[in-house]
């Protein structure tokens, strides 16, 4: 066919040679059927072949070359050819379609260049757009569209509603293999142009986007190149970048939106919980928190169900603590009075006030962040101390009754602490905590305040008056003493302890009634290497057991002992159930304070009928520990409640520590004359709360009631020499740093 159409078409340029206006498209027009036809008609080459003889043509005039038109470029009739009129290009494509003749693959095929330049150069897109006008011009939209199912390029290249320049495209694109022109201008305004696009959020949208303290929004800024920033009305993310990034940042918001899951939780205490412990829960959990109502629910958005069990943790253990209507027994201790050591004579009595306080730890996370302060002696400038010399006032081995209340009634130390008779009949401990009771600012407090809620010097009567009166909240902040910080530690040993209280019973401003406790204790043992004389590890090596629970970013910042070595053992769970009760004891005259704690407690073992929640927690941790690959494990969460006996116990602490025993020398002065040395066993505790991480140094001296070990006046005793000594400077190598915060 393409023969026959070659000598078709040169006739007509022969017949068309002597007429300038419609040379051109004569030439066009066989241009187009060389390209478009596979065979020639025998009809048309005849008539092609009578116009060459001489025959007379309307379209061109006589065979001597007459023109048609009157002057170049005017028609000879009066009438223009309507628009909508085909061509003789049409009416000549027309003719070879109705002779059945049609183009084949191999026609369109010639049209095929044999290379094309590199994409990203300006020579490609030229190429390319001459390709698809060289297939429109040389083919109609039927052939075209024809082609597209010969080379089975699919329904969706080849459906009837695309534009004829679309099935050139496909052709070149799909059958030929040249990238798209298209998707690389698309990419090259992805990579060049710079464009601006808002993304509304809601408040919990923007708080899972930002992260902790905004860090998953910078991590979002330096990934995708972008610059991220707040509007406020409407709330909204206004990001400014490359198109392409933007597009892709885009994809990564809306998938994050649709991950983000949402509960209602209801607080068993059924009481609100204050706005900054909301907000710290937030925080520490990588939750959005909010109140939901005034009758204890709280409504929660995480990303995950790790956050989301561990903002119910927390909001539990907020509400658990923040009764107002429950605090803890709280006593003033008032050593007797002493002579001054000054020549001159005392111008006033002791005198007191209220001092800022900062602690070498954080504060807890429940205590209010307005600022903390702590009730001391003021001192005297003409001499007297401002701490007491137990050595001359006999500490609280000789003056058990000078303990007064908040209401200035006299109490005998002894008699608080055993005066209660031991409910369940089992063991007792009492436990002394060293630290400091503090009271913390008021609710309106947002900001750290070292303005005291009580100004000037004051007697110790006015001072316990104010502090009924006012209702001040008083926290117990345990810390380490001087002399065990430099001590070195023996014994080392490491633990995981879980807390379960039951709801708090209120009784009027204080409460004494016994709150029902169950402890849980695991020992992971061979986790410490070398013998206690073996140096100490690096701070940085000695860490917790377990890891603590950092579900802002899914990975601790606390590394785990676990994870940096292989099989371990744990020990079987003991598990201890009982009474608690707690009393602070504020020393003004010393620089530390006390509180004493009273356990009455039996042994409970865990089996299939009983406290089955924590059994198979301890199964779960257990082969957790002695597993060889733990990224392949979770560590397991502890239940949050269980019921026990009819009882509902709540997840108070979750902790992981180190426990080493340090033996103290001690010199007891019994009687007033009889001095007596001795060692006393000092536990010290590294605590890491597994909820909130943070960290906390711990100090006790614990006395059982049945033991033959240490009696009363002998724990009394220590509890004086460790309370009653102020800090001395020591050389830095004389310092224990695994002992001390960095």
């Amino acid at each position: 066919m393409s023969a026959q159409l070659l000598r078709h078409s040169t006739a007509r340029r022969l017949l068309c040679f002597s007429c300038p206006q419609s040379r051109h498209a004569k030439a066009y027009s066989a241009q187009v059927a060389l390209a478009s036809s596979s065979s020639a008609c025998s009809q048309n080459s005849e008539s092609s072949t009578s116009t060459v003889d001489g025959d007379f043509s309307p379209e061109r005039g006589d065979a001597n070359g007459t023109s048609a038109t009157t002057h170049l470029g005017q028609p000879q009739g009066s009438t223009s050819r309507s628009p909508l009129e085909p061509t003789r290009v049409d009416r000549y494509l027309a003719s070879i379609r109705a002779a059945g003749l049609e183009p084949t693959l191999e026609d369109v095929e010639r049209c095929r260049p044999e290379r094309h330049s590199r994409p990203d150069s300006s020579r490609y897109a030229e190429e390319y757009n001459d390709l698809v006008d060289t297939l429109c011009r040389s083919f109609s939209k039927g052939q075209l569209r024809r082609f597209t199912e010969l080379y089975k390029l699919g329904p969706m290249w080849s459906r009837s509603s695309r534009r004829k320049a679309e099935y050139a495209e496909s052709i070149i694109e799909r059958q030929w293999g040249w990238p798209s022109l298209k998707e690389i201008e698309r990419k090259q305004k992805d990579r060049t142009e710079i464009v601006v696009k808002n993304f509304p959020v809601t408040p919990s949208q923007l708080f899972l986007i930002l992260g902790k303290d905004g860090a998953d929004l910078l991590q979002l800024s330096i990934q995708y190149n972008v610059h991220i920033s707040l509007t406020s009305n409407p709330l909204a993310l206004r990001v400014e970048g490359l198109r392409g990034a933007l597009k892709t940042l885009t994809e990564h918001i809306n998938v994050l939106k649709k991950d983000i899951i949402e509960e209602i939780f209801e607080l068993p205490t059924s009481r609100p919980i204050r706005q900054d412990l909301v907000q710290r829960i937030s925080r520490l959990a990588g939750a959005y928190v909010e109140s939901h109502g005034n009758k204890g629910k709280i409504r929660i958005c995480a990303k995950s169900i790790n956050n989301m069990k561990a903002a119910e943790r927390l909001a539990l253990r907020a509400s658990l603590e923040g009764g107002a209507e429950v605090r803890l027994s709280t006593v003033c201790y008032s050593p007797p009075g002493i002579k001054s050591d000054s020549s001159g004579p005392v111008v006033r009595p002791l005198s007191y006030s209220v001092y800022p306080f900062l602690t070498p730890n954080s504060f807890p996370w429940t205590m209010n962040a307005g600022g903390a302060f702590r009730i001391r002696r003021v001192a005297d400038w003409l001499g007297i101390n401002a701490s007491e010399d137990i050595t001359k006032t006999g500490g609280l081995v000789a003056n058990e009754e000078c303990l007064l209340s908040l209401s200035e009634a006299g109490l005998n130390l002894q008699e608080l602490i055993f005066g209660v008779a031991n409910p369940t009949n089992g063991r007792r401990s009492v436990t002394a905590s060293l630290g400091h009771v503090l009271l913390s600012a008021r609710d309106d407090f947002r900001r750290t305040n070292i303005q005291p809620p009580l100004k000037g010097r004051l007697s110790l009567s006015e001072i316990l008056h104010w502090l009924k009166a006012s209702e001040t909240p008083l926290t117990f902040i345990p810390s380490l003493p001087p002399s065990v910080m430099v001590a070195p530690p023996n014994n080392r040993r490491a633990f995981h302890r879980l807390i379960y209280k039951t709801l708090p019973q209120p009784s009027g401003m204080e409460s004494k009634l016994p709150e029902q406790v169950i402890k849980f204790e695991l020992e992971f043992t061979d986790l410490l290497s070398g013998s206690p004389e073996t140096p100490m590890a690096p701070v940085n090596a000695d860490l917790p057991l377990l890891t603590a629970v950092d579900c802002r970013s899914q990975s601790s910042s606390e590394p785990s002992v676990l994870d940096n070595q292989g099989l371990q053992d744990v020990s079987v769970a003991r598990c201890q159930i009982g009474e608690e009760t707690f009393l602070n004891v504020m020393m003004p005259d010393r620089p530390m304070d006390m509180q004493f704690s009273v356990f009455d407690y039996e042994d409970v073992i865990l089996d299939e009928r009983q406290l089955s929640p924590l059994r198979q927690y301890a199964d779960n941790l257990r082969a957790f520990a002695s597993s060889g690959n733990k990224d392949q494990m979770s560590q397991p969460d502890p239940p949050s409640m269980f019921n026990h006996e009819g009882r509902e116990y709540y997840l108070h602490d979750s902790w992981s520590l180190r426990q080493s025993n340090n033996l103290i020398p001690m010199a007891a002065v019994l009687n007033g004359y009889d001095r007596e040395d001795y060692l006393v066993n000092v536990h010290s505790e590294r605590i890491l709360d597994l909820e909130s991480s943070q960290r906390t140094d711990l100090c006790q001296l614990t006395h059982e009631s049945s033991s033959s070990g240490c009696d009363w006046p002998h724990f009394l005793s220590a509890c004086d020499q460790l309370s009653a000594v102020p800090f001395q400077p020591q050389n830095k190598g004389d310092v224990q740093v695994d002992n001390l915060e960095e």
